[in-house]
């Protein structure tokens, strides 16, 4: 039990800032851009070198064209290019695109089912919507998010 006003207030306070940590690491997250710092989409290659999109959520202050890891990535290879209204079901059972949540570097964890909707998208501009994923181990993962259109030339093939 909590009896001095300043030791409340320390408990209230770190309740503030590390709630939303405990329940991303718990296995279930909910949020609106959440724990990202930056969210940022381009274009990219499906596996097979066809043309795909890319958006990628980073906890870092990050820039378009930096080389950093980032925590959950979003690839879309069929039904492009985008459009406001889109939804994307992914599976390991189809090859509409993939999600990974990563914890480190070559430390991922790709969605065991999920879907994307584009609810907004501004051509060389920015893309928004909302994703919901199951992971084995990291359980759901849910959320809204406004990516800034990052123009990378990407040449597959």
């Amino acid at each position: 039990m909590i009896t001095h006003p300043l030791k409340f207030l320390v408990a209230a306070c770190a309740a503030l800032l590390l709630g939303p940590v405990v329940q991303t690491l718990s296995g279930t997250s909910d949020s609106s851009q959440g724990e990202f710092v930056a969210i940022l989409a381009h274009a990219s290659c499906a596996p097979w070198d066809g043309p795909a999109v890319a958006i990628e959520f980073y906890t870092t202050p990050t820039r378009c064209g930096e080389a950093k890891i980032a925590r959950l990535n979003i690839n879309l290879w069929r039904n492009l290019p985008l459009k406001a209204g889109q939804k994307f079901e992914l599976s390991r059972a189809t090859t509409t695109g993939v999600a990974s949540l990563c914890a480190r570097e070559n430390q991922c964890e790709a969605a065991e089912s999920g879907t994307v909707w584009i609810e907004e998208f501004e051509a060389g501009k920015s893309v928004s919507g909302r994703y919901e994923f199951s992971f084995q181990k990291a359980g759901r993962r849910a959320g809204k998010f406004r990516a800034k259109w990052c123009d990378l030339r990407m040449m597959c093939g």
